[in-house]
Order: structure tokens, then sequence, then C-alpha cells
């Protein structure tokens, strides 16, 4: 019987659990698959996705294909490319074809597609598919209470020890201080003046432009707590920063400043961190970089490079490759609400 792509609607989310969960072979208790965090993940209001983002391929009713919208929008001062980074796509072997039908198929709906990491059988596939290697997403990590770490790690093996004694003497230099004059303060939710402001300017770089809207969609994300952040120089909105607990790892998920200056780029990610490390229950603190500024001022904050993935995309119009490299971290995709330690 032939292919049917379609959208998956909200009455169909068990159907699509179960094939999620099946295709992953994954514990149906995990972070990405509980039934409010599909839900908000492909059938909540988006402001950047009008209808679902939940994508299928069926076969005799029965979905063999699925692959997830996550809208991102890349601007630049001259240029606005609305992309999709497609998450959980998935194909049952016994649908041969599936898999590449759906993507062709998603493909048709955005300038361009984005992939993040994967497996080592997709990251092979992906260049067959037309998919081209467009920078690389590098993850950072600072341990900041290590025994607290070790005595909460459920596995242990010969080289724990070894991490212990090492993450201890790099928490020594301790959490890093902002300039003075610079300021970070909690919100319940954003507003448009990061829109209109100074954290709203385009920088050059290929940024993923985020409303007040999307910024509050991500806030509103039932798979981990989230926090926002507005940062301020002398009283002057600068930027912000959004923040994800998982466990005991806090994930500085989004950051965002109105300027590409390493000295006020290594102030907002001090304040980033010094919020991060006050809950005394985290043992460890995430970021994610593409970009060298943003990486630099990681370091600088005592964090150390942990894992690379490189970024695909599909671009049939060739739009991404003569733009400034890609600024992509981890609120470009479902990585800042994965269950496993990033």
């Amino acid at each position: 019987m032939a292919f049917q792509f379609v959208p998956i609607q909200a009455s169909e989310q068990q159907d699509l659990i179960r094939f999620l969960v099946k295709s992953f072979h994954a514990d149906p208790t995990l972070n990405s698959f509980r039934p409010e965090v599909i839900r908000w993940k492909y059938f909540a209001d988006h402001p950047e996705w009008t209808s679902s983002r939940s994508l299928a391929v069926k076969q005799e009713g029965q979905i063999v294909a699925h692959g997830g919208v996550w809208p991102v929008r890349l601007v630049t001062p001259e240029t606005e490319v609305r992309a999709i980074h497609l998450i959980d796509w998935t194909a049952s072997r016994s649908a041969v074809g599936a898999g590449v039908h759906l993507l062709r198929k998603v493909a048709g709906l955005a300038e361009v597609l984005l992939t993040v990491g994967g497996s080592r059988d997709t990251r092979n596939l992906l260049p067959k598919l037309g998919y081209k290697g467009c920078g690389e997403l590098r993850r950072y990590a600072r341990v900041i209470r290590p025994w607290l770490q070790f005595r909460t790690t459920p596995e242990k093996n010969w080289k724990t020890p070894i991490k212990l004694l090492r993450n201890s003497v790099l928490a020594l230099t301790g959490v890093p201080s902002a300039p003075k004059g610079w300021q970070a303060l909690k919100v319940t939710s954003f507003t448009a003046s990061i829109e209109g402001g100074a954290a709203g300017q385009v920088t050059r770089s290929t940024s993923p432009r985020r409303s007040a809207a999307t910024l509050n969609y991500l806030l509103s994300c039932p798979a981990a707590p989230f926090s926002g952040f507005l940062v301020s120089q002398a009283q002057e909105l600068r930027g912000y920063f959004l923040l994800a607990q998982v466990g005991r790892q806090m994930r500085i998920v989004d950051i965002r400043m109105d300027s590409e200056d390493r000295e006020s780029w290594q102030a907002i990610c001090a304040l980033a961190v010094r919020s991060a490390a006050e809950d005394p229950e985290i043992c460890e603190i995430v970021a994610a970089s593409s970009t060298e500024v943003t990486g630099e001022a990681w370091l600088q904050a005592g964090f150390v490079h942990r894992e690379t993935d490189r970024i695909f995309c599909n671009d049939p119009r060739n739009l991404l490759s003569s733009l400034p490299p890609l600024d992509l971290n981890l609120a470009d995709g479902d990585l800042c609400i994965l269950s496993e330690p990033l």
C-alpha cells in the first residue's frame, strides 16, 4: 500500500507515543515521551508554527515514520530564513523508504532543514539525502558541587574517583563574578522589550530570532522547570538568558546579547553561571554554542569542552552558504529537555 504523508492530530497522541517509544527502544517515563511533554512539543500553540508539529507517514492507517517540527527562524541584518530542526525522526524497519519519503515531504514546508548530531547511522545517511555540514554545536560543562555529584551518581566505575578529583580541583576556582554594574533579574515571562530593544538586535552571526512569545512557550515546558532572566548594564537592557533544570543538572538553554564584544559576553555568561549555581541541589551546569565568541566566554567561566555535535543542513537553494556562521544553542532543539545528562 502507498505511503500517506499526514499531520498527526492531538487525538492520536497515544498512538504517536507508542510508535516513538518502540522505535527508539525508550523508557516511556523519559521527559521526551511523557504525554504532557508530547502535547507541548507537538500540539500546544506555538508562535512560530500554527499547525500540527507532528508529521508522519502512514501505511494501512498505521504510523510507519515520524518527524517532529522544531521551528527555527534564522535572521541576519539582511535576510530571514525559515528553518525546521527535525526532531524525533524515525521510521519502522518494516516500511522501507518511509523515513526518506517523510523527509522529502517535510523539506517542502521550510526553506532549510537542520539536524544536530544523531546516531552514527543517521550521520552516515544524511549526506546521501542532500544534507551538508554547516557548523558544530559544542557542549560545555562545569561541575560546581563535585562531592554532591559523587554521592548522588547511581552508577560508579573505576573512573568515578578520578572524575571526582579532577572536578574538585576545577571547582576550587569558584563561580565567576560579574563586573560592576551588571545585573540579572529573574522574570516570570518575557515582554516585547527583548524584541525591539538592544537584546533583540541581530549581530554578525546567523542567529535564531526568538520573540517574547517563543521564549514564553519555552518557559511553559512541562518537561523541566525553566526560568528566564533579563540582563542589564547600568540599568540598560543588554540581553537575556534562559535556564532549565533537568535532575541535578542546570542547563543554560539560551543566552543572547546585543553585542559580540568579548568582555560583554564574559559578563553575561558569569551572570548566567551565578544564577544557575544558586540552587544547592545542582551539581553541574551545562551550556552549548556554535560560535567562537560564546565558546570562549564559557571557557573563561571555568567550563570544559565536553562534546561536539555536527550541525547538518538540507539547503537546496544554498541560502545559508552566503550567510554568516550559524549561532545555535540548546534552545534550538529538544536537547534542552532530554532526560539524559548532556
